[in-house]
């Protein structure tokens, strides 16, 4: 056996000590095939959902919370249910609102491309330069001079061109899959992703849109887009649905799940109050994981991926107290060792940590001028990016703008 062999027989070993296939954690719900074995909680708000889905007209709903608290995985997993119960009597299309594209163009991507066998549908997605089953080409025929009147035919690609009118488009490949389907669902995720500026306005331009013949699933986040005066004031949304971090015994229960669906050996009593349930951890290292994830999905998955990595190279056979205090210090030097991250943002960042939050009534004259900034506004991309990072987190504050390190970078001892 060469070096190779024996790593792989020792990490089977060990995985088999743990009864896991694998890590099962993920830090995405993009990234998680199992999602239904391993949801938990949010019953409230699925029913509040599927209770107005019983409406005839068409409704849009705004899914929002905090980065991470779980919106791409409870719209995943409503999508996911319903085509499942209703088949074709619905339609449901799902996509990532990426920059510089607005809500009527995003939706008419998204529809285009759940009807491939729609002889309309992907020349849309052609005229974008986007990808689809059929490319849109143009053909010529010329007739022929000679005996029998034969023809030639030339056939070529059109050149790709965005819609110049991305609702009219969308409006006319609804009333396609309208033809079919008893009712078709748009979600639209990563509002949160875009400026809160550009949001609003982004929202003020598809008021048509959003209170059209198609439902609408939208996800974001409370900074500047649930409470505007477009939400309140205007009516956007039939519904606006809070996701709250899950309480400890459901981010527990969350934790089983997670654990369970990797199993190599099925465990005959998953209830969680089974210490095998949450083998390789202890019950009490179970419960430490989940306090300092504070009930956010996204920090569970992450710090648990982590302890379980240090603790195969530490090759211990179960997670102990001082295994899950090396894990979370191997964790604490991973999301600050990140890629992507510049000298400023971890100036800004150990500004946080000493300071314990910062905000614009505690920010002093002289930080701000080390940040190179005149006022709080302008340093608030950077605070984003760090919280995008799960390196701060934004204090659920009326008063003020605030920020504070996430759990374990609050707790890092001193001399880490």
């Amino acid at each position: 056996m060469n070096i190779i062999d024996n790593l792989l027989r020792d990490g089977d070993n060990l995985y088999d000590q743990w009864n896991l296939t694998d890590i099962p954690f993920a830090e995405s719900a993009e990234k998680l095939d199992r999602l239904a074995q391993v949801f938990t909680g949010r019953e409230a708000e699925l029913s509040q959902v599927v209770n107005l889905l019983r409406s005839r007209d068409a409704k849009s709903i705004l899914v929002y919370g905090w980065i991470g608290i779980g919106k791409t995985a409870f719209v995943r997993l409503l999508l996911e249910g319903l085509k499942r119960n209703l088949g074709d009597r619905v339609l449901t299309a799902r996509i990532k609102l990426e920059a510089n594209t607005d809500l009527s163009t995003a939706a008419l991507i998204a529809l285009a491309r759940e009807m491939p066998n729609d002889e309309w549908a992907p020349s849309q997605l052609n005229c974008m330069g986007l990808r689809s089953s059929l490319p849109l080409r143009s053909r010529k025929t010329t007739a022929g001079a000679d005996m029998g009147f034969k023809a030639t035919v030339e056939e070529s690609t059109v050149a790709p061109e965005a819609p110049q009118f991305p609702t009219l488009s969308f409006e006319d490949l609804l009333d396609r899959a309208l033809q079919k389907h008893e009712r078709v669902i748009i979600a639209i995720d990563d509002l949160d992703k875009q400026d809160p500026a550009r949001a609003r306005q982004l929202l003020l331009n598809a008021q048509g849109l959003l209170k059209g013949r198609a439902w609408f699933l939208l996800t974001g986040h409370p900074s500047g887009i649930t409470h505007d005066y477009l939400i309140s004031d205007r009516g956007l949304f039939d519904l606006s649905l809070k996701l709250e971090p899950l309480d400890p015994d459901t981010s527990y229960a969350m934790l089983v799940k997670y654990l369970n669906s990797a199993r190599r050996r099925p465990i005959t009593n998953p209830n969680p109050a089974n210490p095998a349930a949450v083998h390789p951890f202890t019950p009490e290292t179970a419960r430490a994981l989940c306090a300092v994830a504070e009930g956010v999905p996204r920090w569970l998955n992450r710090y648990g991926s982590y302890i379980l990595l240090k603790a195969a190279e530490l090759k211990a056979p179960q997670i102990d107290e001082d295994t899950l205090q090396v894990g979370l210090a191997y964790a604490r030097n991973q999301l600050r060792g990140q890629a992507g991250l510049t000298p400023q943002d971890y100036y800004l960042l150990d500004l946080v940590l000493e300071k314990g939050a910062i905000s614009d009534d505690s920010i002093t004259l002289d930080e701000l001028e080390r940040l190179k900034a005149e006022a709080f506004n302008e340093i608030l991309p950077r605070l984003d990016k760090l919280v995008e990072f799960d390196l701060l987190k934004r204090m659920p504050t009326e008063r003020a703008t605030e920020y504070a390190p996430v759990p374990l970078l609050g707790d890092e001892p001193e001399d880490a």
